[in-house]
């Protein structure tokens, strides 16, 4: 069975970035950024959208990047074996899952949180709350208010734990899908 952990940082109100080419590597701590290293080595493969994957290219990491582009699984890069493009719309989720078939980190953006989440397949959720405000930007969810989060996961039967990771302030919360 495979396992999906959706992790992302957010500001103090709720957003992932401050414009869709906003890398959070400049302003999110170097906690988080730690965190999130320890993740990735944690987890076989990679999933997340187009955009993040041309801000944070990385030739080494097994990845599947969700983009309606294409119309079927392919290489990113032909000298690249492991880096896939997966359109959600075309190709079905069983091939999806005879690629990755260990645990599985879900990075992000917004339209791939939301397909995780309504297709009911995140197990685990790691949200670092950076302690800025960016009055603007991109959310976490598509139709979830960031101060509605906790209770949501809540409701479906998440637990939450909840840690101060450095002076600064920052907030690392996991919530775990009760089996």
């Amino acid at each position: 069975m495979v396992n999906y952990t959706l992790a992302f940082a957010s500001s103090l109100d709720g957003f992932i970035a401050r414009h869709s080419n906003d890398n959070p590597f400049e302003w999110t701590s170097k906690n988080d950024q730690d965190h999130l290293k320890n993740l990735i080595n944690q987890h076989e493969w990679q999933v997340m959208g187009r955009k993040t994957h041309e801000l944070n290219p990385n030739d080494t990491r097994k990845r599947i990047v969700f983009s309606r582009q294409f119309k079927k699984i392919e290489l990113i890069k032909k000298d690249i074996p492991n880096q896939f493009y997966f359109n959600p719309d075309k190709d079905q989720w069983n091939e999806f899952e005879n690629i990755c078939t260990t645990d599985v980190l879900i990075l992000g953006g917004t339209k791939i949180h939301d397909f995780f989440l309504y297709a009911d397949l995140i197990n685990k959720i790691y949200i670092t709350i950076e302690p800025v405000h960016f009055k603007s930007g991109v959310p976490a969810f598509s139709y979830i208010n960031f101060k509605d989060l906790i209770p949501f996961f809540s409701q479906r039967g998440f637990t939450n734990n909840q840690k101060t990771i450095n002076e600064s302030g920052t907030v690392l919360i996991e919530l775990n899908k009760s089996q």
